[in-house]
C-alpha cells in the first residue's frame, strides 16, 4: 500500500516539474480534463491560459475543480487537489516563470521567440486554484531497492532495453 505524503513532501512535490491535469465541469455536467503547465506558489496553483478557452468558461460557470499532479515514471507519486478556482488577470511573473520552470532558461527564450505566438493565441488570464483538500500517495517505500536501482538504470539505458 502506498504511503501518504506529509505536508512538506506534498509542497516539495507540487513545486516540482510535472504536467498537471486540470479538471473542470462543462455546461452539461461532464468532467473536462486538460493537461496543462502550472506554477505552485504560496499554496496556490496558477495556470496561464487563453481567456477564450473552454476551461476558463467552465471555471466561470462552476469554480469547483480538481487537479491531478503525478510523477510519470515509477516509483509513482501523485497529489490530487480539490478546490475552487478563480479567473484573474495574468500576473506579471507567470508568463516568464512558467516556461522557465518547464524548459529551463535557454528553452524559455526559444519558447518565447518561436512557440509562444503559435500556442498562445488570445489574451491570457490566470486560473488560480485554492486547494480545499488533498489526496496523496507515494510508492517509493513500496519499491524494493533492486527495483529502484533498475528504474535508475532505465533512465540511462537506451529505451529498447
Amino acid at each position: 500500500m502506498p504511503s501518504r505524503m506529509n505536508p512538506q513532501e506534498r509542497e516539495r512535490f507540487l513545486r516540482g516539474r510535472h504536467v498537471a491535469v486540470l479538471i473542470t465541469t462543462d455546461a452539461e455536467g461532464r468532467s473536462v480534463p486538460t493537461p496543462i503547465w502550472y506554477m505552485y506558489r504560496d499554496g496556490l496553483l496558477y495556470f496561464r491560459t487563453d481567456e477564450d478557452s473552454a476551461k476558463v468558461a467552465n471555471v466561470r460557470r462552476d469554480p469547483r475543480v480538481s487537479v491531478c499532479v503525478q510523477e510519470e515514471r515509477p516509483p509513482y507519486k501523485a497529489v490530487i487537489v480539490h478546490g475552487s478556482a478563480d479567473v484573474q488577470d495574468d500576473p506579471d511573473w507567470l508568463a516568464d516563470a512558467t516556461p522557465r520552470h518547464y524548459l529551463g532558461f535557454i528553452g524559455a527564450i526559444g519558447y518565447k521567440q518561436a512557440a509562444q505566438s503559435a500556442i498562445e493565441v488570445g489574451p491570457a488570464v490566470a486560473i488560480v486554484v485554492t486547494p480545499e483538500r488533498y489526496a496523496t500517495w507515494d510508492y517509493t517505500e513500496e519499491t524494493p531497492w533492486f527495483g529502484r536501482l533498475w528504474l535508475l538504470a532505465k533512465r540511462l539505458l537506451p529505451p529498447w532495453l
